[in-house]
């Protein structure tokens, strides 16, 4: 069809925007498959993590490398109960991103909106360890906790390593089998993966293995240090200005979580709670979106106007919630910062190349749309 090839064309310019109604559920993956013209990253965005779990299995029929990014939970980070999980997911999303293979990424509106760290800290953080590398047994186990990985007398999850006489085992967190590496002195005898249940070996003589972190938060200890100190001075100034309203109520608050976070991380080595504090320790964050700038990236809407209407239901429970928070002293001001506003992502979203997708004709979004198409069962139509 000649609109069909239209909407390839414009889609193939840099910031190329088309918007296709009429769309059921079961066609939105053929036009979204159907217009690809060989994209590093598809990146399909929708309303809901349910609905995103939802597109994510049927992308895999499309595509073998599709995966989901889930949003953070930005107002309750100390209630999380998935575990690593979610963490997990993230952190391979990302790894894919490096490895610089095409991929099908699906996640929310609210997932672009969170405050993360640059592709560059996640790469400088990777353990590479060779046949010919020399360890020191002692070096290596600090660098996996400042990565975020949980030391045991033996491996069982994800996340985890493990030194028993000369045997290092490792589980990488986007990994599905832990690696062994054996060592003579600090020389490698060899390398290989196992199960993690019969302990058996799965893949043998590996020449080399890298491991990613195990935390999207890396802090090395200067870091932490400099981190901490900017915390220290937020919280004298806040505290001063509670008790200045003669507030003093919420500025014992203040301090007393201030210094419980600072024992929990001087004397128990726990880096849990710290997303929430992540501009104090890094002043260059990003958006999800921005890792894809080197990257020939489309950009998929599933239901635009329900993506905007969630979208700002998610920043004004935030902006609420977080207000009144620090209005009693339970927060920091600078930790109200970590959610990027809906207008500025949709800025940056104006520079990508972007396919909207709905069942019904709309109007009002915040993007613009100048090609224009309606479907149907029968045909397509211009309008």
């Amino acid at each position: 069809l000649g609109e069909y090839d239209e909407i390839v064309k414009v889609l193939a310019k840099k910031s190329g925007k088309v918007s296709v109604s009429g769309c059921v559920d079961s066609q939105k993956l053929h036009m979204v498959f159907g217009t690809d013209r060989d994209y590093d990253v598809k990146l399909i965005v929708t309303y809901s993590d349910i609905r995103a779990r939802e597109l994510l299995e049927d992308c895999r029929l499309y595509c073998r490398e599709s995966y989901f990014y889930p949003a953070k939970d930005l107002i309750f980070y100390q209630a999380d109960v998935h575990g690593n999980q979610l963490v997990k997911e993230r952190i391979e999303v990302q790894r894919r991103i490096l490895e610089g293979n095409p991929v099908t990424i699906v996640t929310t509106f609210a997932a672009l909106m969170a405050h993360q760290l640059p592709l560059s800290i996640l790469e400088d953080n990777i353990v590479c360890i060779g046949r010919d590398s020399v360890i020191e047994e002692r070096a290596l186990a600090r660098k996996l906790v400042a990565m975020g990985y949980e030391k045991n007398y033996q491996v069982e999850a994800p996340g985890q390593f493990s030194v028993r006489g000369g045997i290092f085992d490792i589980f990488d967190l986007t990994s599905e089998n832990p690696v062994r590496i054996e060592l003579w002195g600090d020389e490698i005898e060899s390398i290989r993966t196992f199960d993690v249940l019969s302990q058996r070996s799965i893949e043998e003589n590996m020449t080399q293995v890298s491991v990613y972190p195990a935390a999207e938060l890396i802090l090395s200890q200067s870091v932490l240090d400099a981190g901490f100190r900017r915390i220290e001075k937020d919280c004298k100034e806040q505290a001063k200005r509670f008790r200045e309203r003669t507030m003093p109520e919420e500025a014992h608050r203040l301090e007393t979580a201030v210094r419980d976070l600072t024992e929990q991380v001087t004397q128990f080595q726990s880096l849990v709670n710290l997303d929430s504090y992540i501009n104090y320790f890094y002043e260059d964050t990003m958006s999800f979106l921005d890792l894809f700038r080197n990257r020939q990236c489309c950009v998929y809407l599933d239901e635009p106007l329900r993506i905007e209407e969630h979208a700002r239901a998610v920043e004004l429970e935030f902006r609420e919630s977080m207000a009144s928070r620090a209005e009693k002293g339970y927060i920091l001001p600078r930790q109200m910062e970590v959610l990027f506003p809906v207008q500025e992502i949709m800025a940056r979203l104006e520079k990508e190349r972007i396919l909207a997708l709905s069942a019904m004709e709309f109007k009002g979004f915040g993007i613009k749309f100048a090609n224009r198409f309606g479907i149907n069962a029968r045909n397509i139509s211009s309008y």
